[in-house]
């Protein structure tokens, strides 16, 4: 790992990040997530997300997916699409485009035209695989 990436995750890890409610908590131990892993907490500190949905303003975070009790799907979905962008913003050349339960919905509007960036650069680098953002 890449001295500059190895420091953000640190920094990341190292924050005092919102406690997830209880209720939050025990959702996602019930569907399967550990709160304390490393993906959980990326998700977590990423905060409330600010974005359009439909064309219509929409905010999301892990609090009030998994206190909502919103489906698995959907929760399992902005884990991996925050951990994803957490990493891409730390180490744009060797994060990988996560092969399922990305969501762009999950995403601001910098960050999706981030995502382009990275698959652009993908497409251009030979990875026919790349997703498109």
């Amino acid at each position: 790992m890449k001295p500059l990436a190895l420091s953000l995750l640190f920094l990341a890890l190292a924050l005092p990040a919102k406690a997830l409610s209880p209720d939050a908590e025990s959702y996602l131990r019930s569907i399967g997530f550990d709160p304390a892993s490393e993906d959980v907490r990326l998700a977590e500190a990423a905060g409330e997300i600010q974005t359009t949905y439909m064309d219509e303003p929409a905010t999301f975070s892990l609090e009030s997916l998994a206190a909502g009790k919103k489906k698995k799907n959907q929760v399992t979905n902005f884990i991996v699409t925050r951990a994803f962008i957490a990493r891409l913003q730390g180490d744009f050349t060797s994060t990988a485009i996560p092969e399922k339960n990305y969501e762009a919905l999950y995403l601001t509007k910098a960050e999706r035209q981030l995502v382009g960036r990275k698959v652009a650069t993908s497409l251009l680098n030979g990875n026919p695989n790349a997703r498109p953002a």
